[in-house]
């Protein structure tokens, strides 16, 4: 069978894709996990000590108040952005970092009043070993209304 220069080419062309597209796939994996999970309400306890904001005596979540929690995990040489978003009509006041917490992590942007923040993470090299996934609990607390 005698093929053409031009679909012997395509052909070529085609084989190439196919190549480096499956040795792309079969690259490492990531270890990286982001999972928003739950929002807590007014009246529930607060889990951290939030930087600039005064607990009330009975440690409740006041009225006005939401908290969005955040699970993360990453490898030691991995590094994840997020955006963490208060639910709607609310700004976010500040973050924390469960005591716990074997990653740590910056903000992209000015947030306080906004509705997101974007959070660039990283693995704590003092707390997690080689080939090991370190997790943390992130806490965004958001205020109802106008800042």
């Amino acid at each position: 069978m005698n093929l053409t220069t031009t679909l012997r080419r395509s052909a070529a062309v085609a084989a190439l894709a196919a190549l480096t597209g499956s040795a792309a796939l079969a690259g490492t994996a990531s270890a990286a996990s982001v999972e928003k999970t739950a929002v807590l309400t007014p009246g529930t306890t607060i889990p951290v000590d939030f930087p600039g904001y005064r607990e009330p005596a009975n440690n409740r979540l006041k009225g006005g108040y939401r908290i969005v929690v955040v699970r993360a995990g990453l490898t030691l040489d991995e590094r994840a952005t997020t955006t963490i978003a208060a639910p709607k009509g609310f700004g976010v006041v500040t973050i924390a970092f469960d005591r716990q917490s074997q990653l740590g992590g910056r903000t992209e942007n000015v947030y306080v009043g906004k509705r997101s923040v974007r959070l660039t993470l990283f693995p704590d090299r003092n707390r997690v070993a080689a080939g090991q996934v370190g997790h943390a609990t992130i806490y965004a607390l958001a205020r109802r209304g106008g800042f």
